[in-house]
């Protein structure tokens, strides 16, 4: 988009695509706005109870202390929702080499999406405060550190706790980054539930990029009592997947011990204690040999990744079944193996569709984009997901076979629970235009599977205008299954407020969105959706974005070899606007995917469709809410 194609009288509401007056001197805000702090307790350099930080989050109360921060309890008073705002202690602030460590936890949460990990919504600095503080969901909870001595886990407890915290992990682990911190205090169960538990506080993370340095280095990190050996200098140093393995395996193990796990109170018992092994006598028979992997001291031999350790979980769970199927079970490897890294499996490239006359191209498209079956459910590393069991996996299963017939909508299922009380509860996330219609639809068809329903949550599913939906429409049809998808989009966060910038001008809400691709021969297509439906197409290639990446003064800047962040400005239009990154193969036609609302006709959404079975096109949306409930002078 060139200055002749923005009348300086009446530039465009959403801009999409940087707009080339943008002065390369203009500082980068840290947040979309950075507004005077509200009335409250000011104390430069810290913040107290009551101070409302950004004109967004007040501060409610203390929640406790640790190693990089204070954690305290507020509320976004836009949205009245809850959150935890983590702040830097002013001891460090100083530091920027700290600074820099407290920014990379936010960026690591920020690309991580996982029901096991805890929600990131941003970072942000006060101005006023001076002080540098992120923002995530607040989980309603209590620490794994604080029931270890009440909790009596079964072995299948202990087993759904391993499989889902690894899971989280994998995930974190995908996106370069390893936690090195994981013990029972930085995991949090909602509800005191352990199938619902989270991973919180990334603040040591390290990225598995050698040529990025922390503050730590290679050496110790993270609590003494579940660090792995390598972390005390043992073993060459090196740290990996392999580390949150080995400090995962004790959390399992205090977790079966009820808390009575002693690895030492000082270094050199530290130490000793790794070499020696770990007693395993008190976790269930079931479990011991995926623990032993898991907890051998020389990372060589051990389970070198969370990958590795739900395939252990699998094999051992072939090797406990019955005979009959263990009989046949007999071919697997053994629960657990010594290894070495492996190798990333090669992606796997779709062939191209070729056809004939444009006519039969369109007819057999659309046919084998709508009768194509589903994707099979994935675990980690694109294996098999193996199934969960009872009312839980029902409810997941129908409720996803559900999300695809509900008109105007994109949704998604973010968790899914049994509840003390009977029934299942149901989590979503997203937009839809009608959302009690969309609710009265997942109630329908989880009532006709035979289930309770005790509660569909939908605090996360926000409605959208009508215009919206033929847009929707279109893009649910080939809407990507998110284990499988070679990229991924995350916004800072869910509301942004239009304000005055520091340049000066029109007053103006920035969007940050990350956006990460994963897959260096993906080919993608990045298009904006405004409240009203209109749809622009950013750009049409990965070719177009990595050049549009290198030009200065662009909305685009790298992050890392694939990550991206992305600065998307609005002016004068309030609602929920939609970014869809589409991947496959090109051409990505923007004449027919970016149509005016005027010009689609009836037959847009199938030829949309038609020229997203041919290209085997995938979609995702990130959404975003551009707010103008502040003054502007």
């Amino acid at each position: 988009m060139s200055d002749e194609d923005q009348p300086p009288e009446d530039p465009p509401r959403t801009v999409f695509m940087p707009p080339q007056q943008r002065t390369a001197a203009a500082p980068e805000p840290t947040s979309p706005s950075q507004p005077p702090v509200a009335p409250g307790p000011v104390t430069p350099g810290r913040v107290e109870v009551g101070a409302v930080l950004n004109h967004i989050y007040e501060v409610k109360r203390l929640i406790g202390r640790g190693g990089m921060g204070e954690v305290y309890e507020g509320v976004n008073v836009n949205a009245d929702e809850r959150v935890a705002i983590k702040v830097m202690l002013p001891s460090l602030a100083a530091d920027p080499n700290v600074q820099a460590m407290f920014r990379k936890e936010a960026r690591t949460l920020t690309r991580i999406s996982h029901p096991a990990i805890v929600n990131y919504r941003v970072l942000a600095q006060e101005p006023q405060l001076g002080v540098l503080y992120i923002v995530t969901e607040f989980i309603d909870g209590v620490a794994l550190s604080d029931v270890l001595k009440e909790l009596k886990p079964s072995a299948e407890d202990l087993t759904l706790l391993l499989r889902r915290l690894a899971e989280g992990l994998q995930a974190a682990h995908e996106l370069g980054a390893i936690h090195r911190d994981m013990s029972p205090d930085n995991v949090l169960l909602p509800d005191r539930r352990l199938d619902r538990a989270k991973v919180i506080d990334f603040g040591i993370a390290k990225d598995l990029d050698a040529s990025k340095g922390t503050i730590i280095g290679d050496g110790f990190a993270g609590k003494l009592g579940y660090v792995a050996p390598e972390q005390f200098g043992d073993f060459g140093r090196e740290i990996g997947p392999w580390t949150d393995v080995y400090s995962l395996g004790l959390v399992i193990l205090a977790t079966a011990c009820g808390g009575k796990l002693d690895m030492g109170s000082t270094l050199v018992e530290a130490i000793d204690r790794r070499r020696a092994g770990c007693d395993l006598s008190a976790a269930p028979v079931s479990l011991r040999p995926v623990l032993e992997g898991m907890l051998q001291a020389d990372p060589a031999k051990r389970l070198r990744s969370m990958d590795e350790v739900l395939a252990a979980l699998d094999r051992d769970k072939e090797a406990t079944a019955p005979p009959a199927a263990a009989a046949a079970a007999t071919v697997f490897a053994p629960a657990w193996t010594p290894s070495t890294p492996a190798a990333k499996p090669a992606r796997s490239r779709l062939p191209l569709y070729i056809g004939g006359g444009v006519a039969a191209v369109l007819a057999i498209a659309v046919a084998a984009f709508l009768l194509r079956p589903s994707p099979e459910p994935t675990g980690p590393g694109g294996a098999p997901a193996t199934p969960a069991k009872g009312p839980a996996a029902l409810a997941q299963a129908t409720v996803k076979a559900a999300l695809p017939g509900i008109a105007c909508s994109w949704l998604d299922l973010v968790d899914v629970a049994t509840p003390g009380q009977g029934g299942v509860s149901v989590s979503l996330t997203g937009v839809a235009g009608q959302p009690a219609a969309a609710q009265a639809a997942i109630d329908a068809a989880l009532r006709g599977k035979g289930l309770t329903v005790a509660n569909i949550d939908q605090r996360q599913v926000a409605p959208v205008g009508g215009g919206v939906c033929g847009v929707l429409d279109a893009l649910r049809g080939f809407k990507a299954p998110t284990a499988v998808q070679g990229a991924k989009l995350s916004s800072a966060q869910r509301e942004y407020e239009i304000m005055p910038q520091p340049e000066g001008g029109r007053a103006e809400a920035r969007a940050v969105i990350q956006m990460a691709i994963r897959d260096p021969q993906l080919d993608f297509a990045l298009v904006g959706i405004e409240p009203s439906g209109q749809v622009q197409v950013i750009v049409d290639s990965r070719a177009a974005f990595l050049a549009a990446a290198k030009q200065p003064g662009t909305m685009i800047s790298t992050m890392s070899n694939d990550t991206y962040r992305l600065e998307l400005r609005t002016f004068d239009v309030a609602g929920w606007t939609g970014i869809a990154l589409i991947t496959g193969h090109g051409p990505f036609d923007a004449h027919l995917i970016g149509a005016p609302p005027e010009a689609r006709g009836d037959d847009w959404r199938a030829r949309v469709q038609a020229a997203a079975a041919k290209g085997e096109w995938q979609a995702e949306t990130v959404w975003y809410r551009v707010v103008d409930d502040l003054p502007n002078s």
